[in-house]
């Protein structure tokens, strides 16, 4: 019996890797993804999608280091709330998301999931995220782990206001309030802002106004610009690559990825590390591990690919397409590697 139960679910998720229709044995789809137990193994990739206005299902799932779906977490297209825009992982349990409810809003969220009950609803920890217009949202976030101070710092994009809230909150015992909001100040500009990543050799932060004239902006912790560079194509992601001592960013018009100083935000080098039209068609989302490789992945095509560059040669190497587009990877919106 057990054996044709397996089996009778393994059939059914078959078919809904495909497509969100019922299949026999009447298991919902978020018992499908969600049958893995035990902690997320180091080297997992957890990526968020799009479901609010688009055809992706909104969904945060996590994958292996070798691209197989491991679990969903969850499904927001089961509440109706919209979609995760931004996350960040805290080991061992820790999945902090920000829940942009579709624009026009002033109750996005800043949540807590628990890999260990798929599915459960969110843990809010804060609900006056401010996304703007019917036509922008929420985009990415950082967070930042002072342990001893006790301290957790969100740094969140509200496109739709032009601003970076900072949130703040004890480690051990969760409650986020709003510090301030970074705005334009010196050389730094947020029109409609995007990517934001720490970088912990500095200190700062590297945020991304992603109008089309857009803007490689450098922060400290405070808000206050510590450099600057105007950059066109759209610059959309952002992540911090250990191994080079960089800033990545995604260009969605130009389908790339380019390095970027984490003083003044200037292209270093003044080319692209890697383009591919094919591959990283209109790139929203990036992440690195501390072994120097690159996951992009693509709102256009749905798929992560894995890129390696070791920080000295002009151009990163194709590793391969870590993520194949499927139901369960439609319009990424983030990635974040398990450390």
């Amino acid at each position: 019996m057990e054996k044709s139960h397996l089996f009778t679910r393994y059939i059914c998720l078959i078919l809904f890797s495909a497509s969100f229709i019922g299949c026999s044995g009447n298991i919902p789809f978020d018992q499908l993804a969600a049958s893995q137990a035990g902690e997320i193994p180091s080297g997992s990739i957890i990526i968020t999608s799009n479901s609010n206005g688009t055809t992706g299902p909104g969904i945060i799932s996590v994958w292996t280091a070798a691209g197989a779906l491991d679990r969903v977490i969850y499904d927001y297209t089961k509440v109706t709330v919209g979609y995760a825009s931004g996350i960040a992982f805290v080991p061992p349990t820790q999945i902090f998301a920000v829940t942009d409810t579709g624009g026009g809003a002033s109750n996005d969220f800043l949540d807590l999931f628990d890999y260990s009950t798929p599915f459960a609803n969110p843990t809010n920890l804060f609900s006056t995220l401010v996304s703007g217009a019917a036509t922008t949202y929420m985009r990415q976030m950082a967070l930042v782990t002072d342990t001893s101070n006790d301290r957790y710092y969100a740094f969140i994009s509200e496109a739709g206001s032009n601003r970076i809230a900072r949130l703040s909150s004890s480690i051990s015992n969760l409650n986020f309030t709003r510090d301030y909001n970074f705005a334009a100040n010196g050389t730094c500009t947020l029109a409609t802002p995007y990517g934001v990543a720490y970088i912990p050799s500095t200190g700062n932060l590297g945020v991304i106004s992603s109008a089309a004239s857009g803007r490689v902006n450098i922060y400290d912790l405070t808000g206050t610009c510590v450099g600057s560079t105007a950059m066109t194509n759209f610059p959309t992601g952002a992540a911090y690559h250990s191994v080079s001592g960089k800033l990545l960013v995604t260009y969605a018009t130009t389908s790339a990825v380019t390095a970027h100083n984490v003083s003044t935000g200037a292209a270093s080098p003044a080319s692209a590390i890697y383009t591919s039209a094919g591959q990283l068609n209109t790139p929203r989302a990036i992440a690195t591990d501390d072994d120097g490789y690159i996951y992009v992945g693509s709102d256009g095509s749905d798929l992560v690919v894995k890129l390696y560059w070791d920080g000295v040669t002009a151009t990163a190497s194709y590793v391969g397409t870590v993520i194949q587009s499927s139901t369960f990877s439609q319009n990424i919106t983030s990635i974040t590697v398990v450390p």
